[in-house]
């Protein structure tokens, strides 16, 4: 069973979206780390507003595919943790965090658009 609700996850998107902007400031990041961060906030933002669920604007994209990029992306950011950023401690702790942040988010959500009006265990 799945425990966060298609409206739930659209919280923790538009949640994580204002996260990622406040990012580099909070953290004082490199100016490179900070423009790849504004680039992941620009991303999981028109992914957000494209989808098909109660929180996009559009509704173009499909809530698994959206379920899909968003697996593909933490993937990236643990991998990406390990390689790119391996001399960049402070960065590798963010994005290996983040990644495993965004990986428990997809394994515990729904995306079965037919859910995403029907309460679910949480919201």
């Amino acid at each position: 069973m799945k425990l966060i609700s298609p409206k739930l996850h659209g919280i923790i998107d538009y949640m994580l979206i204002i996260f990622l902007f406040m990012s580099p400031v909070a953290f004082s990041m490199t100016s490179e780390t900070s423009a790849q961060v504004y680039t992941l906030a620009v991303v999981q933002m028109l992914l957000t507003i494209v989808t098909n669920y109660s929180f996009g604007m559009f509704r173009a994209i499909p809530l698994k595919v959206h379920g899909i990029i968003e697996l593909l992306l933490c993937v990236g950011m643990v991998v990406a943790a390990f390689t790119i950023f391996k001399y960049d401690e402070r960065a590798r702790g963010y994005y290996l965090g983040l990644g495993i942040f965004w990986f428990i988010v997809v394994v515990f959500s729904d995306y079965d658009k037919s859910r995403d009006g029907v309460k679910a265990p949480i919201l």
